[in-house]
């Protein structure tokens, strides 16, 4: 595809020279009907190839994925999202917590993993942070649809 707007943009800057340098006479005429026939070649090239039974050439090409940046934009949604678990967790359940999720580096970014790692339990009975556990990572799983680890 680049090939062919490449032709198409050459032979009309061709055309433009030659239709500035030409004599205006019958010679002048005659360049300037050539050069519009070239023009008209090279637009209908694809056209051609069409009739030929041969693939366009957009077809033939495979789009190339551009891994770094899928993996930046991973990394950036799995902070946002982290930063959201710890504010959630904050609210909710009254938890200090550091939070780590992973993406996907791919078209779905879709989750993988979330690690939480609860720093503090703020004030709780006895036994309540341990049912307090099990239901952040209930509540996680859940929602995010992935593997969901709690330390």
């Amino acid at each position: 595809m680049r090939a062919y707007i490449l032709a198409i943009i050459g032979i009309v800057l061709l055309a433009a020279a030659v239709t500035l340098i030409a004599p205006s006479g019958k010679m002048g005429k005659f360049l300037k009907g050539a050069t519009r026939l070239c023009i008209l070649f090279v637009m209908l090239m694809p056209v051609r190839a069409l009739l030929a039974g041969e693939a366009p050439v957009a077809v033939t090409q495979e789009m190339q994925t551009d891994e770094d940046y899928l993996a930046f934009c991973a990394k950036e949604l799995a902070e946002g999202d982290a930063a959201a678990i710890v504010l959630t967790l904050e609210e909710e359940y009254g938890v200090t917590a550091a939070v780590r999720v992973v993406r996907n580096a791919d078209a779905t970014f879709s989750y993988q993993k979330i690690d939480v790692r609860i720093l503090d339990f703020g004030i709780s009975q006895e036994e309540e942070h341990i049912y307090m556990m099990e239901s952040i990572r209930e509540a996680l799983a859940a929602h995010y649809g992935c593997e969901t680890v709690i330390a």
